[in-house]
């Protein structure tokens, strides 16, 4: 098990426990948004279930946007919304 590897399944441990631990408080639903942090999710248990790919490339791209991911879903406390906001147009 490489070093790389390690940090993608603590970096998917964070973003799954930072989803699932979310909660709302005012605000209201937004299907989008909640199938949005569905799908994150779903990629990011895949991303730990089928392993990483098999050249060291791969590995390091997976992984960093996996510590991407969690710090900002950290960052914005889980918030999928205000996580792709800048995304949004104008």
């Amino acid at each position: 098990m490489s070093i790389t590897y390690l940090i993608t399944i603590a970096a998917a441990l964070v973003v799954i426990a930072r989803l699932l631990t979310f909660r709302r408080r005012a605000g209201r639903y937004r299907p989008g948004i909640a199938l949005a942090a569905w799908l994150i999710i779903v990629v990011t248990t895949c991303a730990v279930i089928f392993g990483p790919p098999t050249n060291e490339n791969g590995r390091l791209i997976i992984a960093a946007a996996m510590v991407a991911l969690a710090v900002g879903l950290i960052r914005t406390g889980g918030n999928v919304a205000h996580l792709i906001r800048p995304l949004r147009r104008q």
